[in-house]
C-alpha cells in the first residue's frame, strides 16, 4: 500500500529556538520507522580551532534519539531555497541532520578555501562534533550533492573521522584538473563561471543570523566581499595568460602556473586519496554529468568489497541526478534488464544509512554492484564492474572512403575494421565550435538547452571532419572509457583536437554520446601502468592505453613541428552505449567545444589561424578504441556500404520480467528534493556576473611568498 508522508516545512528561527513539522506515518518494511516530527535549531555557531565561526542548522527527531547524525557541508547556503542541501527525508526517518555553510560561504566566517587545507581540516572537526552532540549516538553518515559530495571523500580520507560509518556522494568530482577545470588542457568556460557566480552571488546575501549576531554576521560579510577582490581577479588573470604568466615579474604572479596541474589540484581531488576511504560508499554518477569522467574512477579506486561499494551511473545532467528512477513513494517503478528495482536516490540513501549506521538487514548490500543506463537502448543494466564484465577493447580505424551517412562535416570519412590506404582530412582552428550540441547542455549543468541541439550534434560537426561506420545489423554494446589515437599535423605549433562520439540514427540524427579533448602541446604521456587508483599513471586494457595520463605540467609541454604528423592520444570520457540495428557509430573531430572550453591566451596565440590535418591509414593509422561487450569480441560486422538495413531488425534484448522486491528494500514517500530547482536556474543566471570577477576560485592554492 502506498504510504504518503506530509510535513510542514520549517523556516529559519533565531539561535536556540525550534520549530516542528506535522506528524508522519510509519515507513514501509525494510526502512526504520520515522519519528512523528523533527525540530530545527537554526544558526548554531561552531568555532574552528583558528577561531573562525561556521554557521550550522540542526534538525533533530523529536523521539528516538540519541540517533545517527547525517552531516552535510555546502557552500550554497544551508537554508537557501535555490540549491539548499537540507533533505527532510533524513530527520523524517530517524536521523538527526546537520547542515553547515563551509568556511567563507553563506553565513560562515573566513575566506573560502575551495576544498583546500583549511576546509578539509574543518571537516574533521565537524565530524567529531556531530558525533558528540547530545542527540547523537556517536555514529555519523555523510550526504549531499555535487560540492557536498566531493567533500565527503575529502573528509573521510583524513584521520580523525572514524565516527563516519558510511557516505552517499551524489555526482562527485574525482580529479579537479582533468574532470572539469582544465579537461584536455583548455579552460572550462561553461560550468565554472556559472558555479563561481552562484557561490559568490549567494555570499553577497547577508548572514542568516544578522539580526541575532550582527558583529559575527558583519565580519563574515566583509570577508566574503574581500575574498573576491583578494583572490578572484588575480587568479583569473594568471589562469587566462597560461604559459605567458611566467613572463610577468614574480611579484605580479599571484598564483604561479595556474593553467597547469599542481599541488592544489591534487589536494582538492578525491581520487588522490581514494585508497584511504575505509567506509561503505554508494556513488551516484551521470553519463552526461560534468564529473562524468571521475565518478567511475572513484568507484574503481575504492579498496572495499563489493557489498560496501556501489555505482549507479545514469543518463542525467549535473542539475538533475535523480531522473529515470522509481519515485519516492514507489510509484512508476523502474527496473533494470535483470529485473531489479531501482529506487529513488532518497530511498537508496536511506537504505544505505539504515544498513550501515543502524544495522538494518534490508538487502542494500546485495544491490547490484554497478547499475548503468545504456544510452541508445534506453534501459538500465546491472553488472559486477565498470566497464561491464566481458568488455574487450577493439579499434575502429579512420578511413577515407565516404560513409554515405549524410554527414554534414567538411570531410565525410568512414570507420573500418582495419587500417586502409594513407589519406588525410583538413580542418581549420575554430575554437567557437560546439554551441549547438549536448555539450552546451552538459557543461552548463543542464541549464542551456536550445531546441534540438542536445539531441542532434550535426551543426557542431559542420566545421570538423567525421568518420562514420556502416549501419549495424545487431546490437553493438560499448562500455567504459574510449581513446582516440590520432595523428595530426598543423600549420601552427599548437592546436586542439576535440573527439566526439555520436550514435547516428537511421534518419541521420547524430546523437552526441560523449567526447574528449586535448591541447596538442600537452600530448606527453606517462607510461606507468595503473593499479586500482588512476593518478599519475595510464590505465591499460587489453594493452590499450584507454585512459592515457597526460601530466599537464609546464615541463611536459612540447610544441608541434609544423607540417609533421604527430601522434596524440585523446581521452574520451566513459559511457554505456548500445548501438541498435540500423544505427551507426560516428567519431567527429573539431578544434573547439565552446562554451564548454576556451583556449587561454598562450594556446590561442600559438594556434590561431592554423589549419590542422588528420592523417589516417598507412604509417599514420588513426583509430578509436572502444570497449565492446559480450559476443562482440571481434568488431561487429556492419552491412556493406549502400546495402539496405532490414526493416524488421530489432534489438535482441528481451523485455524484463516483472520486477521482484530487492530483499527487504522498499520505498516510502516524501517528495524528492531536486538538487537544482527553477529558482536555482534563476540564481545561476543572475549571479553569472559575479563569476567573471571570481573565476579561478577552484584553482586557488596558497599564495607564494
Amino acid at each position: 500500500m502506498r504510504r504518503l508522508l506530509s510535513f510542514v516545512a520549517c523556516g529559519s528561527v533565531a539561535l536556540g529556538m525550534v520549530s516542528a513539522p506535522g506528524a508522519l506515518v510509519a515507513a514501509a518494511a525494510g526502512t526504520t520507522d520515522p519519528v512523528t516530527a523533527y525540530t530545527k535549531t537554526a544558526d548554531v555557531r561552531v568555532a574552528m580551532p583558528d577561531g573562525v565561526s561556521l554557521d550550522t542548522d540542526e534538525y533533530v527527531p523529536t523521539t528516538g534519539c540519541p540517533c545517527p547524525v547525517i552531516l552535510v557541508q555546502t557552500p550554497y547556503r544551508k537554508s537557501g531555497s535555490a540549491v539548499g542541501m537540507f533533505n527532510p527525508y533524513f530527520p523524517s526517518h530517524g536521523y538527526a541532520e546537520i547542515v553547515v555553510d563551509v568556511r567563507g560561504t553563506g553565513s560562515s566566517e573566513g575566506f573560502w578555501d575551495s576544498f583546500g587545507p583549511k576546509e578539509r581540516a574543518d571537516g574533521v572537526v565537524l565530524v567529531q562534533r556531530a558525533a558528540s552532540r547530545p542527540f547523537s549516538n556517536g555514529t555519523v553518515g555523510l550526504a549531499g550533492v555535487s560540492y557536498a559530495a566531493i567533500n565527503q571523500f575529502l573528509t573521510v580520507e583524513q584521520p580523525g573521522t572514524e565516527a563516519v560509518k558510511a557516505i552517499f556522494p551524489i555526482v562527485p568530482m574525482g580529479d579537479s584538473y582533468r574532470d572539469v577545470v582544465f579537461a584536455g588542457g583548455n579552460t572550462d568556460t561553461g560550468f565554472i563561471p556559472l558555479w563561481l557566480g552562484l557561490v559568490n552571488g549567494l555570499n553577497a546575501i547577508p548572514a542568516d543570523d544578522a539580526t541575532a549576531n550582527p558583529q559575527i554576521a558583519l565580519n563574515a560579510q566583509s570577508q566574503h566581499l574581500r575574498d573576491v577582490a583578494r583572490f578572484g581577479v588575480p587568479a583569473v588573470a594568471d589562469a587566462t595568460l597560461g604559459a605567458y604568466e611566467s613572463k610577468l615579474p614574480s611579484q605580479a604572479q599571484r598564483f604561479p602556473d595556474q593553467a597547469y596541474d599542481n599541488a592544489f589540484f591534487r589536494g582538492s581531488s578525491p581520487l588522490d586519496g581514494v585508497d584511504r576511504v575505509k567506509v561503505p560508499t554508494f556513488i551516484v554518477g551521470g553519463e552526461y554529468d560534468i564529473f562524468q569522467r571521475g565518478e567511475p574512477l572513484l568507484y574503481r579506486g575504492l579498496n572495499l568489497p563489493t557489498s560496501q561499494k556501489k555505482l549507479v551511473y545514469g543518463p542525467w545532467y549535473h542539475g538533475s541526478p535523480s531522473a529515470h528512477l522509481t519515485a519516492d513513494d514507489g510509484s512508476a517503478p523502474v527496473t533494470d534488464l535483470q529485473g531489479n528495482v531501482l529506487p529513488s536516490t532518497n530511498n537508496l540513501a536511506l537504505a544505505w544509512f539504515d544498513h550501515w549506521l543502524k544495522g538494518v538487514d534490508n538487502g542494500i548490500d546485495g544491490f547490484p554492484t554497478v547499475e548503468t543506463y545504456q544510452i541508445g537502448r534506453g534501459a538500465w543494466s546491472a553488472d559486477t564492474s565498470f566497464p561491464a564484465a566481458g568488455t574487450t577493447y577493439r579499434p575502429w580505424y579512420l578511413d577515407g572512403a565516404a560513409s554515405g551517412s549524410g554527414a554534414q562535416a567538411l570531410f565525410d570519412g568512414s570507420l573500418a575494421n582495419a587500417a586502409g590506404a594513407a589519406g588525410s582530412a583538413t580542418l581549420p582552428w575554430q575554437p567557437i565550435t560546439g554551441a549547438c550540441s549536448r555539450s552546451s547542455t552538459q557543461w552548463t549543468a543542464g541549464i542551456v538547452s536550445a531546441g534540438s541541439c542536445p539531441d542532434d550534434n550535426s551543426s557542431a560537426e559542420l566545421t570538423g571532419v567525421s568518420f562514420t561506420s556502416q549501419p549495424f545489423t545487431s546490437d553493438y554494446t560499448v562500455s567504459g572509457p574510449i581513446m582516440a589515437d590520432l595523428w595530426v599535423s598543423s600549420t601552427r605549433r599548437n592546436t586542439t583536437l576535440v573527439a566526439t562520439v555520436t550514435d547516428v540514427h537511421p534518419d541521420g540524427t547524430s546523437d552526441r554520446v560523449t567526447a574528449g579533448s586535448l591541447v596538442a602541446s600537452f600530448r606527453a604521456e606517462t607510461a606507468t601502468a595503473c593499479g586500482a587508483k588512476v593518478m599519475d599513471c595510464t590505465l591499460y586494457a587489453d594493452g590499450v592505453p584507454v585512459i592515457p595520463w597526460h601530466p599537464y605540467t609546464r615541463a611536459s609541454q612540447a610544441m608541434l613541428e609544423p607540417g609533421t604528423p604527430t601522434e596524440m592520444k585523446v581521452e574520451i570520457f566513459p559511457t554505456s552505449l548500445v548501438l541498435q540495428p540500423g544505427h551507426r557509430l560516428r567519431v567527429s573531430i573539431t578544434t573547439g567545444d565552446l562554451p564548454h572550453q576556451g583556449p587561454n591566451t598562450w594556446v590561442t596565440t600559438k594556434s590561431a589561424g592554423g589549419v590542422s590535418t588528420i592523417h589516417f591509414g598507412g604509417a599514420t593509422p588513426s583509430s578509436v578504441y572502444l570497449g565492446v561487450v559480450g559476443g562482440n569480441t571481434a568488431l561487429a560486422a556492419p552491412v556493406a556500404a549502400g546495402a539496405a538495413v532490414p526493416a524488421t531488425a530489432t534489438s535482441s534484448v528481451a523485455a524484463p520480467a516483472a520486477a521482484p522486491a530487492l530483499g527487504q528494500l522498499t520505498t516510502t514517500a516524501v517528495a524528492e528534493r531536486a538538487p537544482l530547482t527553477p529558482m536555482a536556474v534563476v540564481a545561476l543566471l543572475l549571479v553569472t556576473l559575479f563569476g567573471a570577477a571570481a573565476a579561478g576560485r577552484l584553482l586557488r592554492r596558497p599564495r607564494a611568498h
